[in-house]
């Protein structure tokens, strides 16, 4: 049987044309660091992280 997945958290970063402030890894902490705060959880409880971008 297959396990289940869910979406447990979301992260978004300040939506802009040019972020000069940061780096893409920079960014993606930032956003990835506001999921796991939203979702209540340490990078341990968590198997894969699915990032999009526009």
């Amino acid at each position: 049987m297959p396990e289940k997945v869910g979406i447990v958290g979301i992260g978004q970063t300040k939506f802009r044309s040019k972020r000069r402030d940061v780096n893409i890894p920079e960014m993606v902490y930032e956003a990835v660091k506001m999921a796991l705060d939203d979702a209540q959880l340490e990078p341990k409880d968590i198997d894969a992280i699915l990032i999009g971008n526009i």
